[in-house]
């Protein structure tokens, strides 16, 4: 079984290779992001639009949080807005679940800071 901090390196991954359907599967069915995006398509035409305007660079995790079927992770996200060549950084929370026997991201919780010319 994948680690929980894992799927956020994977999910940096499936993005730079555009695979939305993978990212849309490491979503817990419960995760408002399902709620949000009830199918693999929806999800997919959204990011269509979302990959011409941001790309992940990279992902720094500071804490992990197991217990028992849940877990939560403290980290650093970095993406680049490229209309603007501008690095946002989000400071980011991730709540996952186990699911079927694997780690599933159920909320997550992002500020950012947009940091000019970096």
């Amino acid at each position: 079984m994948i680690k929980a901090e894992n799927i956020l390196q994977k999910r940096l991954e499936y993005f730079k290779n555009k695979e939305y359907e993978k990212i849309y599967d490491i979503y817990s069915t419960g995760s408002e992001f399902r709620r949000y995006f009830e199918t693999s398509d929806k999800y997919g035409e959204h990011f269509n639009n979302l990959i011409e305007a941001l790309m992940p660079e990279s992902v720094e995790i500071y804490k992990i949080l197991y217990n028992n079927e849940s877990a939560e992770i403290l980290f650093l996200e970095k993406i680049r807005d490229l209309k603007e060549d501008k690095l946002i950084h989000c400071y980011s929370k991730s709540y996952f679940v186990l699911e079927d026997g694997r780690w599933k991201i159920l909320k997550e919780i992002r500020e950012s800071i947009l940091n000019k010319g970096v």
